[in-house]
């Protein structure tokens, strides 16, 4: 008995040795990923010219400041040739020409300032009594509405506005790779055409590929400003940001009395008065004949015996709506006190005269947005948040063997991230490498985001030679 007992028991452990080794070798084989042969890389496809122009627009309406030089029509169809900075926060300044007429531009706090000579507003349709108004305004800062010149300049080019309006237009028409459309020549430099459904983007032939001149059908957002027929072309200003803010504030500080162009107030009498030695002076009357009060500037240029005597200027009001007013305008020029002596001293007739004009004022702008940006420091990516109404974000990969940032770039809190991730096929097909997105920092505050990202380029340009491999904004090859 006790023999079959150990038999028993030695059979027993050889089932269960062999069963464990069953077990085993059937678990090995269930969870093996082992793969026969060799791995093989996934080839990358090129970049389509459509792909690559919305990374280029993409990056054109990240940057905080863009010059444009070209030719427009108006919303009214007049030509206008222009050379204008605009900035992402609407502001804009430059040199236009409407109806071969120049003049000097400011847009700011949503409203649009013009200075020009007299036939400029002397040929400007829908400016009431527009000969004398001409003589009257001329080099004066006058604000303008936007439709009655048929165009909004930090409407139209505002970045990220212009930006959208083309890639709206974009189509079909770049589906082949980037290295097989058309090559041309923009400023002396080769560029890549690619046809859009309206016109044409053109972009810098070497990467990062930025957008250097648009030719679009229509631009602009409302009907009475949007221009047609616009063809600019396109250069990244964003490294002189600051100094543009600074120029700006100076130049808004001009504002304090800008001329009203299409409010006028009804002319009456006008008489001189205490005509002496020292002085003379000319009151002209009036009566506001528009629905709210106004300030009325006049001014005088004065003339006595076939000379010059110099020139007057004087402001009244508000005069309430319906209301009459007066201005009293006091030549006291020594040319003025020279003609009295010689008038009194030498027999005959001296005639003097004054010619003089009046105007309606508009409201100074407010200069605390744009004395704020001016004023604006660059975010702190050492002391980074992930709270504010704009990111600074990176977009990076690994280059032989050692992390490298492919650009950085400013947006939306709301929607950076997928804003930032729509690039990693952009960034993928210039690197070759997996690319991944990492805040930089948060900020409530826009132009600091832009500070900042100039901040970041710059220092990566001085430590790596050059600026990152997918950056446009803030970097002029």
């Amino acid at each position: 008995m006790r023999r079959q007992r150990r038999a028993r028991r030695v059979d027993v452990k050889r089932g269960r040795a062999g069963a464990l080794v069953a077990c085993a070798a059937l678990l090995a084989t269930a969870c093996s990923t082992a793969v026969d042969g060799t791995p093989v890389a996934a080839a990358i496809p090129p970049l389509t010219a459509t792909e690559a122009v919305v990374q280029s627009l993409l990056d054109l309406g990240e940057a905080s400041l863009v010059r444009y030089q070209g030719t427009m029509d108006s919303a009214s169809d007049d030509e206008v040739t222009f050379d204008v900075t605009a900035a992402a926060s609407g502001e804009a300044t430059g040199s236009v020409t409407l109806g071969g007429k120049p003049a000097t531009v400011v847009a700011i706090d949503r409203s649009i300032y013009l200075k020009a000579g007299a036939d400029f507003w002397a040929a400007l349709s829908g400016v009431g009594g527009a000969q004398d108004k001409g003589t009257a305004v001329a080099d004066r800062w006058v604000k303008v509405p936007g439709g009655l010149i048929g165009v909004d300049f930090a409407e139209v080019f505002a970045p990220e506005s212009l930006s959208q309006d083309v890639r709206e237009s974009l189509g079909e028409g770049g589906r082949q790779a980037l290295s097989d459309a058309e090559r041309v020549d923009v400023n002396g430099a080769r560029a890549i055409k690619i046809a859009t459904e309206s016109g044409a983007v053109y972009l810098a032939e070497n990467a990062p590929h930025g957008v250097v001149k648009i030719e679009q059908g229509r631009a602009g957002s409302t009907d009475p400003t949007t221009v047609k027929n616009l063809i600019a072309t396109v250069s990244d200003a964003s490294p002189e940001v600051a100094r543009f803010y600074q120029d700006v504030t100076k130049q808004a500080g001009e504002l304090t009395a800008p001329v009203d162009v299409l409010t006028t107030v009804e002319e009456g009498a006008h008489t001189f008065e205490g005509c002496g030695a020292a002085s003379c002076s000319i009151v002209v009357r009036f009566t506001n004949t528009s629905k709210v009060a106004v300030k009325v500037s006049v001014r005088g240029a004065w003339q006595g015996d076939g000379a010059p005597l110099g020139a007057c200027e004087t402001q009244a009001g508000p005069i309430p709506p319906g209301q009459p007013g007066n201005a009293t305008c006091t030549v006291n020029s020594p040319e003025w006190v020279r003609f009295f002596e010689q008038a009194n001293s030498v027999p005959g007739n001296h005639p003097y005269s004054v010619e003089w004009s009046t105007v309606v004022l508009a409201d100074a702008p407010d200069l605390s947005r744009i004395t704020a940006r001016a004023g604006a420091k660059p975010a702190d990516a050492k002391n980074p948040k992930t709270e504010g109404s704009h990111v600074v974000y990176s977009i990076g990969y690994s280059g032989a063997g050692m992390p490298k940032v492919w650009k950085y770039g400013v947006a939306s809190s709301k929607f950076w991230a997928e804003h930032a991730d729509g690039q990693r096929r952009a960034c993928l097909g210039s690197t070759q490498s997996v690319c991944r997105v990492d805040l930089v920092t948060a900020t409530g505050d826009a132009v600091s985001a832009h500070g900042l990202l100039n901040e970041l380029v710059a220092g990566y340009r001085s430590s790596d030679g050059d600026c990152p491999e997918g950056q446009w904004v803030g970097c002029k090859r």
